[in-house]
């Protein structure tokens, strides 16, 4: 056992003795591998929105404004009927605009230099993939309407405390003021 530890430490004598001899060449070596490293990890991290994951046709549920709103209500009514006090409820929530979907593009430039002028050219086309021998665009960003008030009917709405909870609740959830959620008593 002794004579493994001997041997362990020697080894690690020598490569002591290795790195003091070449300080200038160890230190290179470790920048050039930390310099690697964050190359690496920055490729991993990145957030840039142009290199942002694009989305497939296949992955997206086609969402209208209608299905859009209906969606909200049934998971807002879900929330809000838990809420202590709140009773029985019924929800209206007004959207304005429909879906939107952004397509990746490509941009083709040109560029026609003649004695006197020079014209740039721009040209831009939507990316297609191919999905079960179909073309379709390939959806790079989908932007939902944006609701705009919320009509809440409940058993409690003529109580203080639970118009608060409840629109505090519904402005949190939907990320809208206040004063456009409305609760009255059913």
């Amino acid at each position: 056992m002794r004579l493994k530890n001997k041997r362990i430490s020697e080894r690690i004598s020598r490569i002591k003795e290795m790195i003091n001899q070449n300080k200038r060449l160890f230190l290179i070596v470790v920048i050039g591998i930390a310099g690697m490293l964050i190359i690496l990890l920055s490729e991993l991290f990145e957030s840039d929105d142009d290199n942002a994951p694009t989305l497939q046709s296949s992955q997206i549920q086609t969402v209208t404004g209608d299905t859009y709103k209906q969606k909200t209500e049934k998971e807002l009514l879900k929330i809000i009927s838990k809420i202590d006090g709140v009773g029985t409820a019924d929800l209206l929530v007004t959207v304005d605009g429909t879906t939107e979907y952004i397509y990746a593009e490509e941009l083709d430039t040109s560029n026609d230099k003649s004695d006197e002028e020079q014209r740039e050219g721009y040209n831009n086309k939507i990316v297609l993939i191919d999905e079960n021998g179909v073309q379709k665009p390939l959806i790079k960003k989908i932007i939902e309407p944006k609701v705009t008030g919320v009509l809440i009917v409940c058993s409690g709405g003529d109580r203080f405390e639970i118009i608060d909870k409840v629109q505090k609740a519904v402005s949190t959830a939907l990320n809208i003021p206040a004063s456009s959620v409305c609760v009255v008593k059913g």
